[in-house]
């Protein structure tokens, strides 16, 4: 190899660098939103329902859907960091909702009241069953009112990811999704806390998932992504 050959290689290298870190590592995905967001938005709407109501149905439907997804708790250990400012406020926190399988039907056990039918569907729910969707890995958290937690995951090039969050209700939560060079790569910013992204990454990377709490109060959530 000449030296003017090398000159040109070390050139070329260098703009492939650069062009890397200028346009985003991942595009938004035109695609409808997958069916396992469906499924796990449904299966929220529902605890939090239950909740409001005291009813036992909707925590033990919501149980169904989770084990029907193969939902389970993440064992990995990504890197979570807070930031923000406090936010004082008077306002009480409802009645704390849980997104446990197994606190789910205690309650729904507290809520049937000895009803029989619903006591057997409890127990007929407690029953272990195959996921027919998943495997779903979900991580419980709460976001401080007024704050911003930001996760960072490792997502696989040329695979579409989803990003869902779903809060407790009590709160608006935004989700924004950057790369590893601050590209803003997708964002759900309506006035709910249950958030869906989706989008496809160029190359295997980090980035940056940030769940703001637009709220005065805590907000406890559910992170689930694709991995």
């Amino acid at each position: 190899m000449t030296v003017k050959q090398f000159i040109l290689g070390a050139m070329m290298l260098m703009s492939t660098t650069a062009f890397a870190q200028q346009q985003p590592a991942a595009e938004t995905s035109d695609n409808t939103v997958p069916q396992q967001a469906r499924l796990f938005i449904m299966a929220s709407e529902l605890v939090r329902y239950g909740y409001a109501q005291k009813s036992a149905l909707p925590l033990i439907q919501a149980v169904q859907i989770y084990k029907d997804l193969g939902v389970t708790d993440a064992t990995t250990g990504e890197q979570k960091a807070q930031s923000g400012t406090a936010v004082t406020s008077t306002l009480v926190k409802g009645d704390a909702i849980q997104f446990d399988e197994t606190k789910l039907l205690a309650d729904a056990t507290t809520f049937a009241d000895g009803d029989k039918t619903l006591l057997a569907l409890i127990k007929d729910t407690q029953k272990t069953s195959r996921g027919i969707v998943g495997p779903i890995r979900r991580r419980t958290d709460r976001v401080l009112a007024g704050y911003t937690d930001t996760w960072t995951f490792t997502f696989t090039g040329g695979k579409e990811a989803y990003v869902i969050v779903s809060g407790d209700g009590d709160t608006d939560l935004d989700l924004y999704i950057y790369d590893e060079n601050g590209n803003l790569i997708d964002s759900d910013t309506d006035e709910t806390d249950d958030c869906i992204c989706t989008f496809t990454p160029r190359w295997t990377g980090k980035f940056y998932i940030k769940i703001k709490n637009r709220g005065r109060v805590y907000n406890n959530y559910v992170l689930v992504t694709s991995e």
